[in-house]
């Protein structure tokens, strides 16, 4: 009976520590992808600042630019305004 019983404590140990070991891959692969989830999710957000950042800067040329084609406009309008009344004044 004794080797019986000595038989049975193996076999639990052995399950045990498969069991124990078999946890501690499950808990360290867990937490690789957690590690690599969180530097995936930190790429992707320095990449959005940069497209943030350069957005920020195309608007502000834009703007820039629209301002110089509102003045170049006004000119026109100016010039257009004394050629009407140049051409009233002849006809």
């Amino acid at each position: 009976m004794e080797r019986h019983l000595a038989a049975d404590m193996a076999q639990t140990s052995t399950i045990a520590l498969a069991v124990i070991l078999v946890a501690v891959i499950v808990v360290g692969g867990l937490v690789g992808i957690g590690i690599y989830r969180a530097r995936y999710a930190a790429a992707r957000e320095e990449g959005y600042r940069t497209l943030a950042g350069r957005s920020a800067d195309n608007a502000q040329a834009t703007a820039e630019e629209l301002k110089g084609v509102r003045a170049e406009l006004g000119e026109v309008r100016q010039r257009l305004a004394a050629l009407e009344k140049l051409l009233s004044q002849i006809g």
